[in-house]
């Protein structure tokens, strides 16, 4: 490149003007060096001085840095930009109603069909506590069945029933005892041994077949075999009992002695079977009301009983229970408590007023809030579970709300007619006074980068998938440099490796390197 004369020539003369300013003043004569009329001079000095500055800036600075950029824009063909740091946002613009965590409606249940509203203990934006009493309607019926029902619930677990029923129990064992000593009396005690030695052992049958089923594995059949074999000797066993029943024990027994006129005569009565099945029947009656009496009193202590259980006296307490919590549940029908802690945020009814089993007010949980928001079904990818949210209220332009995106529904809905993926933004806690419905903007972010290296999305060059160079400015020329891309707006793109801020790049994609 050619030196320009002019510039070489002007520096010196430069210097040597700055040199003859203090002369100049030293020179100025006495006249002048009243202070009054001194700036007459210091003034036109300044004037001159900036002049010099100036024009050496425009000839030595501007000039050559102009002659450069206006170089690059004529190989580009007029179409560059100049790699900057900056922010890029991947967002998503939606729009959404606020709404509270859980909003529930309330009303009078159960079968009510029509009341007298006699109780309302709250009104709009009220705040309630879990458990509290809302609204009642007229309960008397119901509040009378509730204490008779609660009075013979009472009755019946008194301790005065506690010790009745454990003086059942100690009378049904005496019945048991006295009705299974005369079965052992008739039948022998051998042979009633053997009966229950008998009886024991065919229940233990029956429960190996039912844990063996219809295939049973080796070790289940080999039980089921013992448990057979167990079964058949005690029959054998019982048989002989009778046996020796027959022989020995009716005889010594059961043998009728008789004396008329000096005569003496023997005769055997053997126990009838009607005698003898009845005195088995007496037995297995007074188990049975053994087992009952103890079910009950297991039930007045609050023990656990099994399902099967019977007996009067436990059905008469079953039958009290589930009258308490019927007479219970009318009663609950009449009252509105508070499901958990919330805000009142409407009542449609008063005083006086004739409900029914309608909702008649409703509480939401204000202590966190959502955005009902629905997004373009193209912006699908963006509104994710977790990403970061921005919501701008219509009535309030000025204020920014942070959040983010706490669920996204599986299918898609319907607004407006077109198909929308719809979602809840939970917002972050904010002391701002917001109403419930209000109108809102909804941006989800999907991706963020600040201080990051952008160029136009017009400069990149596409070699292949994720692969990109552009073209850049190197000693005077564009030179193609590969790139690595991050984030890609509308816009711009970030580029994480291969440019620097201040480079000039080339958006003309008909520029020609060289």
């Amino acid at each position: 490149m050619s030196s320009n004369p002019q510039s070489s020539q002007f520096l010196p003369n430069l210097g040597a003007k700055i040199k003859e300013i203090p002369s100049f003043f030293k020179n100025l004569p006495d006249s002048l060096r009243d202070p009054h009329k001194r700036w007459w001079v210091i003034v036109p000095s300044l004037v001159v001085l900036v002049a010099l500055v100036a024009g050496a800036y425009y000839q030595f600075s501007y000039l050559p840095s102009h002659a450069r950029t206006s170089r690059a824009r004529t190989s580009s063909n007029g179409q560059i930009s100049v790699v900057r740091r900056g922010t890029i946002t991947l967002s998503a613009i939606g729009t959404g109603t606020l709404q509270p965590n859980n909003q529930v409606q309330l009303g009078f249940g159960g079968n009510t069909s029509n009341g007298k509203l006699v109780t309302l203990n709250v009104k709009v934006g009220d705040k309630v506590k879990a458990g509290q009493l809302l609204a009642e309607i007229d309960n008397s019926a119901e509040k009378i069945n509730y204490q008779q029902a609660q009075q013979t619930l009472t009755n019946l677990t008194s301790l005065a029933a506690i010790a009745t029923a454990q003086q059942d129990i100690a009378t049904a064992k005496a019945t048991l005892y006295t009705d299974t000593n005369n079965l052992i009396f008739l039948i022998s005690p051998d042979q009633y041994y053997w009966q229950q030695q008998v009886a024991a052992a065919q229940q233990a049958l029956d429960d190996a077949k039912t844990a063996g089923g219809s295939s049973p594995t080796a070790d289940q059949q080999q039980a089921i075999t013992a448990a057979q074999q167990k079964l058949s000797y005690y029959q054998d066993s019982l048989s002989g009992s009778h046996i020796r029943w027959l022989k020995t024990y009716v005889p010594t027994h059961f043998t009728a002695v008789t004396r008329f006129n000096h005569l003496t005569t023997k005769q055997i009565e053997i126990p009838t079977d009607a005698e003898i099945a009845k005195a088995q029947a007496d037995m297995v009656v007074a188990q049975s009301s053994v087992q009952e009496a103890q079910w009950y009193l297991d039930a007045l202590n609050g023990k656990d009983v099994p399902a099967t259980a019977t007996g009067t006296n436990l059905s008469d307490l079953e039958t009290a229970k589930l009258n308490v919590q019927s007479a219970k549940a009318a009663l609950d029908a009449t009252q509105i408590y508070a499901p958990g802690d919330g805000t009142i945020m409407s009542v449609s009814a008063n005083l006086g007023d004739n409900v029914s089993s309608s909702a008649i007010m409703v509480e939401g949980d204000l202590s966190q809030l959502f955005v009902q928001t629905y997004m373009d079904e193209s912006d699908y990818a963006m509104f994710q579970v977790g990403n970061p949210a921005t919501v701008i209220f219509n009535a309030l332009p000025d204020q920014i709300f942070k959040g983010k995106v706490t669920e996204v529904d599986p299918a898609l809905d319907t607004s407006s007619g077109t198909a929308v993926v719809s979602g809840l933004v939970q917002l972050d806690p904010s002391k701002t006074n917001l109403l419930m419905g209000m109108s809102a903007s909804v941006t989800v972010i999907a991706g963020q980068a600040q201080n990051a290296t952008l160029v136009p999305l017009t400069a990149l060059h596409q070699v292949s998938p994720a692969s990109y160079t552009v073209l850049v400015m190197r000693n005077g020329k564009f030179t193609s440099q590969p790139v690595q891309v991050g984030l890609k707006d509308l816009v711009n793109a970030q580029i994480t490796s291969g440019l620097q801020p201040g480079d000039i790049v080339s958006t003309n994609p008909g520029t020609v390197t060289q």
